[in-house]
């Protein structure tokens, strides 16, 4: 069955995509889950995916691992700081989110962190194996949230964050507030093989997770793209056999002969 990512159920809300609403409204409504594309995956698929190593391409070599590290905006409050906005959401050309990645690395280097490559505010870092593996979820479920519940309970990576953190706050565009990304998360060092699957998606996440798939996979779409979404949909897009899940967890299977459910609108 397809899966289908959407914005979240207020975005949807606002486009009013024609029709939608009734689709939805007779559709078999699945429980609700975490918000995230892990989360997601995890519902459909059975695991979330081991997406450092996807977005390597290889396996690390011998005694070093794969991890993610992504440029992320905290934003203070009275009980301690949340998850405001994730730099790889914002791709193009940043000289800042280089000058940061390139103040970082002569640290991360001192405890044999390497930096394989960054893009988009996101780095893929080779790190020894036995670095330990901070339990931080992928930083798009913790949009939004208190960091006190995603943070490591690993001191090392709290003092590897808190250092980092200091490092970036010293940056010019940082301390003068025209560069954002003030804080660095670690994540994508676990998850499991998934089943090939085939996604129309610009997301690198999941076109890593669909460059093995073969042409006979399963095709999912990611429409969590608002824009995308109007204009798929505005061009008759709609789905006949798939599960539906927004942003923010809810979810909906969706099939042909629920039309016939006219009592519901």
């Amino acid at each position: 069955m397809s899966l289908w990512l959407l914005p979240s159920q207020a975005t949807i809300e606002r486009l009013a995509l024609p029709g939608l609403s009734t689709l939805l409204g007779r559709a078999d409504t699945l429980p609700a889950i975490e918000p995230g594309l892990d989360a997601v995956l995890a519902a459909h698929f059975g695991a979330a995916p081991p997406w450092a190593v996807l977005l390597a391409g290889k396996p690390a070599p011998t005694g070093r691992r794969w991890l993610l590290a992504d440029l992320v905006h905290a934003l203070p409050d009275i009980n301690g700081a949340r998850l405001m906005a994730i730099a790889a959401d914002r791709p193009g050309t940043d000289p800042d989110r280089d000058a940061a990645f390139a103040a970082l690395a002569p640290w991360l280097a001192e405890e044999g962190i390497d930096i394989a490559w960054q893009r988009d505010g996101r780095a893929l870092l080779q790190a020894p194996a036995d670095i330990g593996d901070p339990p931080m979820p992928a930083p798009d479920a913790a949009l939004g949230r208190d960091l006190r519940v995603a943070l490591p309970t690993d001191l090392r990576w709290q003092r590897r964050i808190n250092e980092y953190q200091i490092l970036l706050a010293q940056q010019p565009a940082i301390r003068d507030g025209r560069c954002p990304w003030n804080t660095l998360w670690f994540w994508g060092g676990g998850g499991a093989p998934l089943p090939a699957q085939r996604w129309d998606s610009a997301d690198p996440l999941l076109s890593a997770l669909a460059s093995q798939a073969t042409a006979s996979a399963s095709l999912h779409l990611d429409l969590r793209d608002p824009a995308r979404l109007a204009e798929r949909w505005h061009a008759g897009l709609r789905p006949t056999r798939a599960t539906l899940r927004s942003a923010d967890g809810a979810g909906w299977d969706v099939r042909r002969w629920q039309g016939w459910r006219f009592w519901r609108r």
